[in-house]
């Protein structure tokens, strides 16, 4: 149960230095995994909290991680739930 809160700790100091987008690496590094896998599985449509385009051939890809699509999928979380709470609670 530790790692759990010392990961949703490490999600929550992400999230405060990167609040609209996690730049690739930022986002290999918390999920422990190799930064061109994660560049891969991104471009191949393969994990639904970024996604990937190129604009031409031979132009750079184009890797985009939301923060918000990230920390909702890390943490298995509602939003619509998540902004109901929230109203009730205000």
């Amino acid at each position: 149960m530790e790692q759990i809160q010392q990961n949703l700790q490490e999600l929550e100091l992400l999230v405060e230095k990167y609040p609209r987008k996690i730049p690739l690496k930022a986002a290999a590094d918390f999920l422990q995994m190799n930064e061109e896998g994660l560049k891969a599985a991104l471009m191949r449509g393969n994990v639904p909290f970024g996604f990937a385009y190129q604009k031409t051939d031979g132009a750079y890809r184009v890797i985009v991680i939301p923060t918000t699509t990230f920390y909702l999928w890390y943490t298995n979380t509602n939003a619509r739930m998540m902004m109901a709470k929230q109203e009730v609670t205000q």
